[in-house]
């Protein structure tokens, strides 16, 4: 009885030398009653983009996602200049989360491109994809355009340092525009749908999810035309950027869109540090599957969605392990 008795009490030292000391002093999780899932950290905030851009929707939907369906979790969302910017905060830890389109975040991760000055943005990996961001190009139906080398004059490009741009400037370059015969403006989107709209602008583009408000608000005002790209270009777009590939903005996405437009396009994904938990990852690639349907019918641009292999298969960068193990838990990755 001695030693039984001898042995409980050092036991019950033991678990009173773990329970004030020896582990992680800041947890950031913890298991209610049942072995349910609780957030215990701090809030969280996930880079958007311009706030009349898919992107910045996006990223609102998804910070209500987690916000709604992850217990103890808060995440806001934020306005940045886009992918860039987003993969540049989440890298340094500036920010936790980001939507960042995947050529952005494989030149992020590579140090080519915008990040050529910057150095390799090491520390970022993916939760997973959440809609696709497509090459859109906007101008009066008066102009007579069809495809982009038609345009001439005076384009928007998007934001400066933007994914908008760069795609913009691959675009333009490939059909022949370039600074030297065209004047080329950084503008917002909706300040270049605008000025595509009152006539200043002969064309300007939007490199997001569709359909693009800031666009769609022209086409309801004014009879505007997409333009598209022949298939020729594209091949030339697409092996230009291998997180590029050829897409199409179905009929009927705006107003007085008639048929389909041949475009490019590429993922674009909520991205995290590299730091963030392995449960906390774990649980937003878990809410993104068991949410997607919910999320496409809050936002159209979410349709991809519908096929759970879009989130976590093809993407240009890593996911972060936790989110890598649920995706293999479900099949969609294989283990």
């Amino acid at each position: 009885m001695k030693k039984i008795m001898s042995l409980l009490l050092v036991l019950a030292m033991v678990l009173a030398l773990t329970a004030c000391g020896g582990g992680n002093t800041t947890p950031t999780t913890t298991a209610a009653p049942g072995g349910e899932y609780e957030y215990k950290g701090d809030r969280l905030t996930i880079g958007g983009a311009d706030s009349t851009g898919t992107m910045y929707a996006a990223a609102v939907a998804v910070a209500t996602t987690f916000t709604n369906n992850i217990k103890g979790m808060n995440v806001d969302a934020t306005t940045s200049s886009g992918s860039n910017e987003n993969a540049l905060k989440v890298n340094s830890g500036e920010i936790q989360l980001g939507m960042c389109s995947g050529d952005a975040a494989l030149s992020a991760v590579n140090g080519t491109g915008k990040f050529e000055d910057k150095g390799k943005q090491e520390n970022i990996c993916a939760i997973g994809a959440v809609y696709p961001s497509l090459s859109n190009w906007i101008a009066l139906k008066s102009s007579g355009y069809t495809y982009l080398h038609d345009a001439k004059g005076t384009f928007g490009i998007g934001p400066s340092a933007s994914t908008s741009e760069s795609s913009a400037l691959l675009g333009l370059e490939t059909v022949g525009i370039t600074k030297d015969n065209a004047n080329l403006v950084n503008v917002t989107l909706g300040e270049g749908a605008d000025n595509v709209a009152d006539g200043t602008m002969n064309a300007s583009t939007a490199f997001a999810g569709v359909p693009v408000g800031a666009l769609a608000n022209a086409a309801n005002t004014k009879d505007c035309v997409l333009l598209g790209f022949t298939d020729e270009e594209l091949d030339k777009i697409v092996a230009a950027n291998a997180a590029y590939y050829k897409a199409t903005i179905p009929a009927g996405t705006y107003k007085g869109q008639d048929a389909d437009v041949p475009t490019f396009g590429v993922k674009c994904m909520v991205i995290c540090n590299k730091d963030l938990g392995y449960d906390e990852a774990y649980q937003m690639a878990k809410t993104l599957y068991e949410q997607a349907e919910k999320m496409i019918e809050g936002n159209k641009f979410f349709y991809n969605m519908a096929d759970k292999a879009f989130i976590a298969t093809d993407l240009p960068i890593s996911l972060h392990p936790g989110a890598e193990a649920f995706y293999k838990e479900v099949g969609l990755i294989g283990k």
